[in-house]
């Protein structure tokens, strides 16, 4: 795995289409917010949002494509009124 990027989590975006993820480069010392294109089968690689990607960054979220699709990295969320 590329270690200049680390995924911190991810979630889908108003437009269903789109993820977005945080990650955080290790190199510049910074959160990087990246959404790409992302149907419920999952990221696409080939998509322009991806490709206009750094290179380090695209190997990252390659690498890590299955854990993306299959929601390790997803945010939740609770509902208020149940926690207590």
């Amino acid at each position: 795995m590329n270690e200049r990027f680390r995924i911190m989590f991810s979630y889908r975006m108003r437009s269903v289409g789109f993820l977005c993820l945080h990650c955080f480069d290790t190199i510049e010392k910074q959160i990087v917010t990246v959404p790409i294109y992302s149907s419920y089968d999952g990221i696409d690689p080939g998509h322009e949002s991806f490709t206009k990607l750094p290179e380090d960054l695209q190997a990252t979220l390659i690498s890590e494509k299955d854990k993306i699709n299959s929601g390790y990295y997803a945010i939740r969320t609770w509902d208020v009124e149940n926690l207590g």
